[in-house]
């Protein structure tokens, strides 16, 4: 993995809740790239003030549907810049973000969702939709479902409820994120445990801001790295690692969503952080080191592996 020289954090967001973060970002870093993905051959970049347009744009969408400040609103999809657009414009806007996991069934969707009394979801595309149509009738909360890809029956798409933020005033989402307070509930992440159902745990602003702070001041990251992330932002040490990114104003790689292109993908923009488990290293280091390529090997050296 490249490695890289800068020093500690010096210049971030300055935000004091993770409702504000994303507004602040969008301000400080305005023309730096905050997410890039595969589009075709190609990979597009997107920057920090274009992803505060798209963030603003849901933000006042949910708002028009009737989001209140302290509602909670689920996010079912993969690692990919739409969830991380859902995630900020739900906590733009004072709601609290709620994870589920895409490869959950349609009855441990119903669970998390229902459990936490969404009000409001968010669904990767046509696939995801369909599994909450099928328990939606256990779902007396849920109001709207929004598509992130695509279209899907009985479902918003994603263009649609930014149409709707337009027509609303920017500033209702300035004074809905500086009415968050840090002790306010940021994310409720349900775990497994031990025992029954996955157990929602409450995490703060505060919680995740001071965390992402210490991270900071241990150099985890530095101001304008490229991270490539591939864990689901539905686990908290992923969506970590997110926000420390956006707070420094770093680039944020999303994979492509097949397993066998993570290592092309790493070649092609050479991250200076690839946050993983060791089991996933395991497998990379196999499958570069057994096809022989010369060239595959160098990168998964130079990635540490």
């Amino acid at each position: 993995m490249e490695s890289s020289t800068a020093p500690r954090a010096t210049d971030t967001t300055g935000s004091s809740t993770i409702a504000d973060m994303m507004g602040l970002a969008a301000d400080r870093f305005a023309d730096q790239t905050m997410a890039t993905f595969k589009r075709g051959d190609d990979w597009a970049e997107v920057s920090y003030r274009e992803v505060g347009d798209i963030v603003s744009e849901i933000a006042r969408g949910l708002i028009d549907l009737g989001l209140e400040p302290g509602d909670k609103a689920a996010v079912l999809c993969s690692t990919r810049a739409e969830w991380s657009y859902a995630s900020f414009g739900i906590s733009s806007a004072g709601g609290v973000v709620v994870p589920i996991y895409p490869t959950n069934s349609p009855e441990e969707c119903e669970w998390v969702a229902g459990n936490s009394e969404s009000r409001f979801l968010f669904a990767e595309d046509a696939s995801q939709v369909a599994k909450i149509a099928k328990v939606r009738d256990k779902l007396p909360d849920l109001e709207a479902i929004v598509v992130l890809e695509g279209e899907a029956p009985d479902a918003i798409t994603l263009d649609a409820l930014r149409e709707r933020g337009r027509g609303r005033d920017a500033a209702e989402v300035t004074e809905r994120a500086q009415a968050v307070k840090p002790d306010d509930p940021y994310t409720f992440i349900y775990t497994s445990g031990t025992t029954g159902p996955p157990k929602g745990c409450v995490l703060s602003h505060n919680n995740y801001r001071s965390v992402v702070t210490m991270c900071e001041e241990q150099s985890i990251l530095h101001e304008g790295d490229l991270v490539y992330l591939y864990l689901p932002l539905a686990h908290s040490f992923a969506l970590l690692i997110e926000l420390i990114a956006v707070d420094l104003g770093g680039t944020i790689a999303y994979w492509g969503g097949d397993p066998k292109g993570i290592v092309p993908e790493l070649m092609a923009v050479k991250p200076h952080y690839l946050p993983s488990v060791p089991r996933i290293f395991e497998k990379i280091y196999t499958l570069v080191t057994s096809s022989g390529d010369p060239e595959k090997i160098r990168a998964a050296t130079q990635l540490g592996l």
